[in-house]
């Protein structure tokens, strides 16, 4: 997941068909008032859908959604995204 605070608000979505993490970045929605599905539509056409983290967090072995409104960082860690 990215970080919110001073650098900006974030979500966090994982590609159902590649497995890639797109981050969006929540000011467009907030403060520039573009529609949330305007800016995963292009996500969405290469991907089929989304997950969402941590709202939507799958259980390999038992298929259970688990969710999660705050996750302790302990490392930092940097990853490949794509910005929408």
């Amino acid at each position: 997941m990215f970080e919110s605070g001073p650098g900006g608000d974030f979500s966090t979505y994982v590609g159902k068909r590649t497995g890639a993490v797109y981050r969006l970045d929540l000011g467009k929605v907030h403060y520039q008032h573009i529609p949330l599905a305007d800016l995963l539509s292009p996500a969405m056409q290469q991907e089929g859908s989304l997950v969402a983290l941590p709202q939507e967090i799958r259980c390999k072995l038992c298929g259970h959604v688990f969710s999660a409104t705050s996750i302790p960082v302990d490392a930092e860690e940097i990853v490949e995204a794509y910005e929408l």
